[in-house]
């Protein structure tokens, strides 16, 4: 099997999302680094996939990146995403074949290995969304990207990250709230050697700054933390240069 000539970035997106997010990212990457943007599965283009708990999503993931059989390869995880990359990282420092030649991590306000924090009330009202008439989940999924971003999207992307929300498979948007979210990677993960670039929006509740220091950085040997002012939640929609440009100083290609 033919090896990846270039070094290579596979990157993984939010609840909701799909690989389209990083879209704007891509633009302002190294001509270097060749770039793989993959849809988790239940999510974007891979919404008629089953196989939505973090396991799973890691099985999944870690076939595509055999198939391009890279020689020096990284993961980036936005949100969800990023408890599946530490998933696959872990996969990758124990040996499992084809995934040799991992050269690091970024996460993106991750999900950390352990149960990401939420508040109860706000995953039971995210648990009702979707069940009702469009009209009622388009607004659902308008109030969702609106209340993950600091200021409000370009209207061009506003409307590519509502129409993935409402593409997703309601089975899989449960599933990753009633289960993936919850589940306790922690010890499984452990220490990972691979360096690690933190990435959080300096207004992002949950999964701001404080979060990834307690739950996110302790998995990694030598991480860097880097804060995106003014955003929030949706960081490579948000702040897609400011992103690329962590990105290109930490792979250096």
């Amino acid at each position: 099997m033919p090896l990846e000539s270039r070094p290579i970035l596979f990157a993984l997106h939010f609840l909701g999302g799909s690989a389209r997010e990083w879209q704007e990212v891509a633009e302002h990457l190294p001509p270097a680094l060749a770039f793989a943007p993959l849809d988790l599965p239940g999510f974007g283009d891979a919404a008629g996939m089953g196989g939505h708990d973090v396991a799973a999503m890691a099985a999944c993931i870690a076939g595509q990146i055999r198939a391009r059989s890279p020689r020096r390869w990284w993961l980036a995880g936005h949100s969800m995403g990023a408890k599946v990359a530490t998933a696959i990282a872990r996969q990758a420092e124990d040996g499992a074949p084809g995934l040799s030649g991992l050269a690091g991590l970024v996460t993106l306000a991750g999900s950390p290995p352990s149960p990401e924090p939420m508040a109860e009330e706000r995953r039971r009202r995210m648990l009702g969304w979707f069940a009702g008439p469009a009209e009622q989940s388009c607004a659902e999924a308008e109030g969702f990207i609106d209340a993950s971003t600091a200021a409000p999207l370009p209207e061009k992307l506003r409307a590519l990250a509502v129409e993935d929300v409402l593409r997703a498979d309601r089975a899989a948007w449960t599933a990753w709230l009633e289960r993936g979210s919850r589940e306790d990677w922690s010890r499984r993960i452990g220490l990972l050697n691979a360096p690690a670039l933190i990435l959080a929006g300096e207004k992002d509740g949950d999964l701001g700054l404080d979060a990834q220091r307690r739950l996110m950085a302790p998995h990694f040997a030598d991480p860097k933390l880097a804060v995106a002012p003014g955003a929030a939640h949706l960081l490579p929609l948000e702040a897609p240069r400011w992103v690329a440009e962590r990105i290109a100083g930490f792979v250096r290609v």
